[in-house]
This record gives structure tokens, sequence and C-alpha cells, in this order.
């Protein structure tokens, strides 16, 4: 071996080191079995013809999407609602699916935070994280689907997941996002009974 090639070897295993040093202080912790995301409560009525949800989510940010939240990068929180019909043998059919998005952004000029309703552009403005995080956990009366789409007899089933979107982040912490699991957080679906 060449003087040469064995004054490079060094600086190539610096640049590993460091690179590796870097991707393990990136990584997210391990050992916290709790959820971020949890569906928490929920309960179904039928009122003139449409099913209506009420449902709790608690929303627990993890550290790395809390602190680029309160730097202003707005993030959009999804809750996916399905409609599915149990089929014995066959895999159960998804009738259909409602999305309601949300984007939480901070302001730094007015120092609130600001809910926006992407499905019907409603804002809402709270002081706190905390406080805004709470109103996006509470789903009141939210019209989910036609009581039309059911047939007679069929045995249905509604399942929910709350979701942060990470194809909606700025690309460098998009990347994070397919990286590590802890700035994709998601609840584990929950299913329940249609009454």
């Amino acid at each position: 071996m060449s003087h040469a090639n064995t004054a490079r070897l060094p600086a190539w295993s610096a640049i590993l080191a460091a690179l590796v040093l870097c991707l393990g202080l990136s990584a997210p912790a391990q050992g916290d079995d709790r959820e971020p995301f949890a569906i928490e409560d929920v309960t179904v009525d039928l009122e003139d013809g449409v099913y209506r949800l009420d449902a709790r989510i608690r929303y627990r940010l993890p550290d790395g999407v809390r602190e680029a939240v309160t730097n202003g990068v707005p993030i959009v929180l999804e809750v996916d609602i399905d409609l599915l019909r149990r089929r014995g043998w066959w895999w159960d059919e998804q009738v259909a699916g409602l999305l309601q998005r949300y984007r939480l952004r901070y302001h730094a000029l007015t120092r609130q935070y600001t809910v926006t309703n992407l499905n019907t552009e409603a804002q809402r403005t709270f002081p706190t994280l905390g406080s805004a995080l709470q109103a996006l956990g509470r789903l009141q009366g939210l019209p989910a689907f036609d009581a039309s789409l059911l047939r007679e007899g069929g045995d249905y089933r509604l399942r929910m997941q709350a979701r942060l979107n990470v194809d909606e982040l700025p690309l460098p912490l998009r990347v994070r996002g397919y990286l590590f699991s802890d700035w994709r957080p998601e609840s584990p679906w929950r299913t329940w009974p249609l009454p």
C-alpha cells in the first residue's frame, strides 16, 4: 500500500465516524412504549339520517416535532375514519371514508397557535400548544356518514386513526419523517361496531 493511500484512510475513517455519530444522535429514543397519539373515547349517534361522531384523541408530540412547531414549522394532523362492512371469510369492505385534516402553526408575531380545519377552512387560535392540542383532540358532532350507505342486515364497523402527515412537512424534515418513526407519530387503528 502506498503512502498516499494510507494518508487517506484516517480522513475517510473520521468522516465515517462523524456520520455514524450524527445518525446515532438523530435516532429516536428507544424504550418508550407509550403511543404518541391515542384515540381514547368514541361515541357514535344516529341523528336525522347521519351518523355523528364524538371522539377524544390524545396528541403527544415527540420532542423534535414539538420543537419544530414552536419554531414556526406548520404540521398537518389527520383523522382517518372508515365505514367497514364485515363479510365473513372475506376482508372487510370499505363502504366509505372520511379524512379530517388540520393544520397547526405557531405565529411568533402574535405568540398564538392557529388550528385550521383544512376541510372547512375554519380557524381558531390558542395561547399555548397544549390548549391547541387539546382542542384538536375533541371531535364533537362530526357528521361522519350518511345512514343511506348501510344495507339492511349488514354488520358494520367504524375504524379510526390519527396521524401526522409526513408529506406535508418541509423537505428537510420530511426526510427525517421517512427515516425516523418519532417524526411520523400515529395512533393505532381503533375499531368499534356501529350502533
